[in-house]
């Protein structure tokens, strides 16, 4: 007898590949996250939308940014969009 063969062993191989993909990220869950080292950026947000601004009107956002890594956090360059 032919184990794994037509509709009935595609259903099968299909359902255990599933239940093994659940079983990996609900363990995957469970790990503890491993620590970035070195200088590592946190910002709250990382757009701003400021809207329609009128010309020659100033307009301006504060954006939080963090340092949150093990090492110290050198900005070289920022950009706008």
């Amino acid at each position: 007898m032919n184990r794994g063969t037509g509709r009935k062993g595609f259903v099968m191989r299909k359902i255990l590949i599933a239940v093994t993909v659940v079983v990996a990220v609900a363990f995957a869950g469970l790990l503890p996250a491993q620590e970035v080292k070195g200088p590592r950026i946190e910002l709250k947000e990382m757009r701003y939308d400021l809207g329609k601004v009128a010309q020659g009107t100033q307009a301006s956002h504060v954006f939080e940014i963090r340092s949150v890594g093990s090492d110290t956090l050198v900005i070289d360059r920022v950009q706008t969009a």
